[in-house]
């Protein structure tokens, strides 16, 4: 008999994702789960209680890789040259239309309007990510309150590349549009 392959609980958490983003969370189920990777549910209950565990791994798992690892990499680059806050945020903006259709992020916001966990995990993402973009803002020479209307302007638009992923535009439109919404916010425009 031929023996299952192993499984981790990032294998599962992947998996996990993959359903979120693709059938919103009710397609998050353990059988089906266990299908997508081959597996038994015994497989699944070596890693996890329950579903409700596997969710809350969900959650932390991409409240850790969506954000921080980012910014670290934006704000490392910042010494090099030509790396100052408007080519982070150029850059930042590349990264979002780059992951278009399958990105996590709309499905978990779908689900944080029906689950208090999802919500603060993303009140939480949300916050980190426009208190860098503020400061970026901040960096080309804005004052507080205008720098952060400015990244929340970004940032909506940041969203909306998620939300509109489906469109049948290319990547470079939406670089070049992302680009023109950029000069405008950073006060470049015509």
């Amino acid at each position: 008999m031929k023996k299952a392959p192993d499984r981790s609980n990032g294998d599962w958490i992947k998996a996990a994702g993959r359903r979120l983003a693709s059938g919103g969370i009710a397609a998050v189920a353990v059988e089906p789960l266990a299908r997508d990777l081959s597996v038994t549910k015994g497989s699944f209950y070596w890693h996890f209680r329950d579903r409700a565990a596997l969710l809350k791994a969900l959650l932390a798992d991409w409240e850790a890789g969506s954000t921080e690892p980012l910014l670290r990499r934006l704000d490392a680059a910042g010494g090099a040259p030509g790396q100052g806050p408007r080519a982070r945020l150029g850059r930042l903006a590349a990264t979002v239309a780059s992951e278009g259709a399958g990105a996590l992020d709309p499905a978990i916001r779908a689900w944080a309007r029906h689950d208090v966990a999802a919500a603060e995990t993303v009140g939480r993402v949300d916050h980190a990510r426009l208190a860098f973009i503020a400061g970026e803002f901040r960096a080309l020479g804005f004052a507080p309150a205008d720098a952060w209307t400015r990244a929340r302007l970004f940032y909506l638009h940041l969203l909306g590349e998620h939300a509109l992923a489906f469109e049948e535009r290319g990547l470079p439109e939406r670089l070049a549009e992302a680009a023109r919404v950029l000069a405008l916010l950073a006060g470049q425009g015509n």
